[in-house]
């Protein structure tokens, strides 16, 4: 069948309980209307009976008025007379009652209301005649009165007694009539009520089972449902206990991570101090560089002031000796920076990786600090092998000083030497100085990429700590979950179709 003519489940169960309401519906009818009629009939029944007990009771009231009339006239004593004829005119309010009475009872009987009105014309004119009998019997005329009873009297009561006596043999008939429709009407009904009381038991029986079939497969359904819906619950609460530890252990790491390169901050801040204070150095050794060339010039120029010269150079030489070991140090220092800086930029990529898509810009921050410490190590390797010339340098110097100050004979000589090895120390400290300044840029290019790392490191802590606030949310929803599905579980099996 196709979709838009299956019917629903709500459509089905008030199809169902519709058709059974209206089959009730149709047999409370039915029986109110069966049970109306018999109502009806009993009522006409009833009413014809009591007619006919009427009817009956103005027959025998007619005669014991008519027998109490032959008495009045028999009897002679006048006393007996007056008491007969109280009792007549009793008997004759009595019998003006029931003809009354009689009359709005047969009023229902259109078909012999006529009859009973013509019985009742014949009783009004046997009273007349009753009375001309008690005139002729106050007149003493008790023979004439007799002779009018026995020739007038009695067949005109003999006639109204047959009238009456058809008349209640036909209200007899009538009654035997609503009786016999009374029974075929009740046997008509409890046969449509059983009729109907069977087809309500089928419909019912009919629904009653498809509704437990509909319901076997809902429940059926349902417990599927459930069944998928618990282990799907369960699955999602471990994945989300997982998913929970996994944030707070990133969590944690996040925060690590984060007090190291502030730690990183503060070493690449002293390490650009310190690149600073060598500037400054190997700026005023290549000063002093430029002052050995002009000495040079000067003790060509003149002789005798080559011992305060030499002693000058002497001190220069040692300075620099000393500012050469603090330049090494300081080179040292750069380059244990550089190689901590590579290993905080590898983990800290690490750390970008598994953070995702926020740890991005992290990623590219951590890839320019790795290349910033590369080109920190190149440096720090051209000032170690630009260091080494210049303690070589320095040594020339040292040798060439002992030498001028042993033999002033050979000064000029010496002093031209001394010349060439300070133009050699010139540019060696202009290269150093060069280096030195690389070394500074660096410094502050990895002191604004820390500057940079520090504010993302803390975005990632702060996602990394909403993360595992949502993480927790989501394992109180899936435990809930779970709970629900185990719920319904013990609820399906309780209320098992």
């Amino acid at each position: 069948m196709n979709k838009q003519f299956r019917l629903t489940t709500r459509v089905k169960l008030l199809i169902g309980f519709g058709s059974i309401l209206l089959a009730i519906i149709a047999a409370l009818i039915v029986a109110l209307t069966g049970f109306n009629n018999i109502r009806e009939s009993h009522a006409k029944v009833t009413r014809s009976l009591e007619t006919i007990v009427e009817l009956t009771q103005l027959r025998s009231d007619e005669n014991r008025l008519r027998a109490l009339t032959l008495e009045l006239i028999m009897t002679r004593d006048a006393e007996e007379r007056i008491a007969d004829e109280r009792v007549i005119k009793d008997r004759i309010a009595e019998i003006d009652t029931r003809i009354n009475n009689i009359e709005l009872l047969m009023a229902a009987y259109s078909d012999q209301i006529s009859v009973f009105r013509q019985i009742r014309k014949m009783m009004e004119t046997f009273r007349e005649n009753r009375n001309q009998q008690l005139e002729l019997m106050h007149k003493g005329k008790f023979d004439d009165a007799l002779n009018f009873a026995s020739t007038v009297q009695n067949p005109l009561y003999e006639e109204i007694r047959q009238m009456i006596l058809n008349l209640e043999k036909s209200l007899v008939e009538r009654n035997d009539q609503l009786l016999k429709e009374n029974a075929a009407n009740e046997r008509l009904l409890m046969t449509v009520l059983l009729v109907l009381g069977i087809v309500i038991i089928l419909i019912a029986l009919f629904f009653i089972i498809r509704i437990m079939a509909l319901l076997r497969k809902i429940s059926a359904e349902i417990t599927n449902g459930v069944n998928i819906l618990g282990t799907s619950a369960a699955e999602i609460l471990t994945t989300v206990t997982e998913v929970s530890t996994g944030a707070t252990e990133t969590a944690t790491a996040v925060s690590e991570t984060t007090t190291t390169i502030e730690e990183i901050r503060q070493t690449a801040m002293l390490a650009t101090q310190r690149a600073q204070s060598v500037l400054e150095s190997s700026q005023r050794a290549s000063e002093a560089a430029e002052n050995g060339k002009e000495s040079v010039h000067q003790t060509i120029e003149g002789m005798s002031r080559i011992n305060v010269q030499m002693n000058l150079i002497a001190e220069s030489v040692v300075k620099l000796s000393e500012q050469n070991r603090s330049i090494g140090e300081i080179t040292s220092s750069v380059n244990d920076i550089a190689d901590q800086s590579n290993l905080l930029a590898v983990n800290a990529a690490i750390e970008a990786a598994k953070a995702g898509e926020q740890g991005r810009g992290f990623a590219v921050v951590a890839q320019e600090i790795r290349s910033l410490a590369e080109q920190s190590k190149q440096a720090t390797g051209q000032v170690k092998e630009i260091l080494t010339e210049i303690q070589k340098a320095v040594n020339l110097a040292v040798m060439a000083t002992e030498q001028g100050s042993k033999a002033v004979e050979s000064g000029s000589k010496l002093a031209l030497k001394s010349g060439e090895m300070i133009e050699i120390l010139a540019e060696s400290v202009s290269d150093a100085v060069q280096s030195v300044l690389q070394i500074s840029t660096s410094s502050q290019q990895q002191m604004a990429g820390m500057d940079q790392i520090v504010p993302a490191m803390e975005n990632i802590k702060q996602a990394s700590a909403q993360n595992v606030i949502g993480t927790r949310q989501t394992q109180t929803a899936a435990h809930d979950l779970n709970e629900l599905g185990q719920n319904l579980k013990n609820i399906l099996e309780k209320y098992n179709v």
